[in-house]
């Protein structure tokens, strides 16, 4: 499920905005304050950021924009009640992805992010497979590496901490190993499926909520507080790469 961020204080403009995007099975974070957007930005993943602008000082958009683009990989569609160019070529030269006029069409504004989103997983999907390349050289290149308290066999295929095996499963070594491929990244279930299990005919979320579970009570110190290998509610998992 994508998670949306909609910043307005239009009534009549949120509950549509809501219902169209709800009919796509998207859920929309609604917040009028755009410090308290910047907070959801920066403590949740975010697929995307409907900015109603005249909601807002037009200075403090443009001051705050760096900042959303920062938190955000995914568009940002800015609303306004009419056009001014040099708004416009601002918040363009800010990293926006469209600015759209009243009156609003919103299966445009459906079919409009549907192909941001669309674009921008080509990006990732391409910046992943070229990370994943020299992630996979730089493992092929060593017999062990260090991660935080634990050393990492990948010739023999175990994880070690003070020299004592921890007894990791073949599949168990696989997930870690594809999680430290994608180090602070958020992977939902079906991404850990595609990645360890190649969506075996048995493979299921359950399954990897299981795995999950036993490779906690290996690596982690106090499972049940993890450092590292975190939930994310509603989204995942992470693995952090910093404690």
């Amino acid at each position: 499920m994508k998670h949306l961020l909609l910043m307005t204080q239009q009534l009549p403009l949120f509950i549509p905005i809501n219902a169209y995007c709800n009919e796509q099975g998207w859920f929309v974070n609604n917040t009028t304050n755009p410090d308290e957007a910047l907070l959801t930005l920066t403590n949740q993943p975010v697929a995307a950021v409907i900015w109603d602008i005249s909601s807002t000082n037009f200075d403090q958009t443009q001051k705050m924009m760096p900042d959303i683009r920062k938190h955000l990989n995914g568009p940002i569609i800015i609303l306004a009640k009419d056009r001014h160019p040099e708004h416009a070529q601002q918040l363009f030269a800010q990293h926006v992805d469209d600015y759209l006029t009243q009156p609003y069409d919103y299966p445009e504004l459906i079919a409009i992010l549907k192909q941001r989103f669309w674009l921008y997983d080509q990006i990732s999907e391409a910046t992943v497979t070229s990370q994943e390349t020299a992630d996979n050289q730089s493992l092929e290149d060593k017999d062990q590496i260090s991660f935080h308290n634990l050393t990492i066999d990948l010739k023999h295929y175990r994880v070690l901490r003070d020299d004592q095996d921890l007894g990791l499963t073949p599949k168990e070594f696989k997930l870690l190993r594809y999680l430290m491929k994608h180090p602070n990244q958020v992977l939902s279930r079906e991404q850990l499926l595609q990645g360890v299990w190649d969506y075996d005919i048995l493979g299921t979320s359950r399954m990897v909520d299981i795995h999950i579970s036993h490779l906690r009570d290996k690596i982690e110190m106090d499972p049940q507080n993890p450092q590292w290998l975190k939930t994310v509610r509603g989204f995942g998992y992470v693995l952090k790469s910093e404690a």
